[in-house]
């Protein structure tokens, strides 16, 4: 085995847990931005996003706060093992949220350049973490699960 093959393989599962521990913690400090008034940069343009996106039918300050919410619990459950399989339900549904977001709002998102603005590139980035997560919460819910003696032949 190669010096580098050696390296990934003896800091890969501690790299794991530390990548899932901080994609944890600033889940839950983006849920913290939209639950704490005055804490999130673009407060503004999320709630007119969200009033948007569910067209009026739900009060978009309470769409925010229940975005927040499930950021929060989502940032939560990576970070506690025996709830990982919690967060992974949690990031597909935040994964579909956004891509609602970038779907529905995709007009709205582009300056005149046709270039993304920087409430766009925020979306985007959380997409990009979204699916960082997933992955680091999935290989974690498949390590984590035993093998029986069914499935280890």
């Amino acid at each position: 085995m190669s010096p580098v093959h050696s390296l990934a393989s003896a800091t890969a599962n501690p790299l794991i847990v530390l990548t899932r521990l901080l994609l944890g913690l600033f889940f839950v400090w983006l849920g913290l931005t939209k639950l704490i008034p005055g804490w999130a940069s673009f407060e503004g343009d999320a709630v007119a996003l969200l009033g948007g996106l569910t067209q009026g039918t739900i009060d978009s300050q309470l769409a925010l706060y229940v975005l927040g919410g499930v950021q929060v619990l989502t940032g939560l459950t990576l970070c506690v093992v025996p709830a990982i399989s919690l967060a992974v339900i949690l990031l597909w549904l935040l994964l579909v949220l956004y891509g609602a977001l970038v779907v529905t709002q995709l007009p709205a998102m582009l300056d005149s350049s046709h270039l993304p603005t920087v409430f766009a590139q925020m979306i985007l980035r959380n997409i990009l973490l979204t699916i960082a997560a997933l992955a680091v919460a999935s290989h974690t819910v498949r390590v984590s699960v035993p093998k029986t003696a069914s499935t280890a032949k």
